[in-house]
């Protein structure tokens, strides 16, 4: 259709004009967000790094928080001291990347944003530390790190 053509019909009709011309199309706005961010994977990811650089504590944190875990059982579960895991979480959420999602009398529950499934973050701090996706150590590197501690 020309652009002639398009201004003589209303305006609901010209965007129903245009959409039938996109030849992919999406399900879901979450979906469209993925496909954008995906487009900029690489920059992403070095943000990514920037944020947790060498730091595998903040990646273990950042992967326990599941959406249904405080400070003092993400502590728990890592086996981490409370001040250090809360440090971190306060890190990650003025970074973006996780956010209070209830807040159970005196404990906050923490959780991903949706950005983590769009770019995988998740997967990429496993790939890059030796940690599960509930950020737990890998039994290899438990294993190092006490052998190395026997040596001392």
């Amino acid at each position: 259709m020309s652009r002639k053509a398009e201004q003589g019909l209303d305006r609901d009709q010209q965007i129903l004009a245009r959409l039938a011309k996109i030849e992919h199309k999406v399900d879901s706005l979450e979906q469209t967000s993925a496909f954008a961010l995906r487009a900029d994977a690489d920059r992403h990811f070095a943000e990514v790094e920037k944020i947790f650089k060498t730091s595998r504590r903040r990646a273990q944190v950042y992967l326990a928080a599941d959406g249904s875990r405080s400070v003092q059982e993400i502590a728990a579960h890592l086996r981490m001291k409370r001040q250090n895991v809360g440090r971190d979480l306060k890190n990650l959420f003025k970074e973006g990347l996780l956010e209070l999602i209830d807040s159970d009398g005196n404990q906050d529950i923490w959780a991903k944003k949706p950005l983590d499934r769009n770019l995988r973050i998740s997967k990429f701090l496993c790939e890059k530390f030796p940690v599960d996706e509930k950020g737990l150590l890998l039994r290899s590197s438990a294993k190092t790190r006490s052998e190395a501690k026997k040596r001392k």
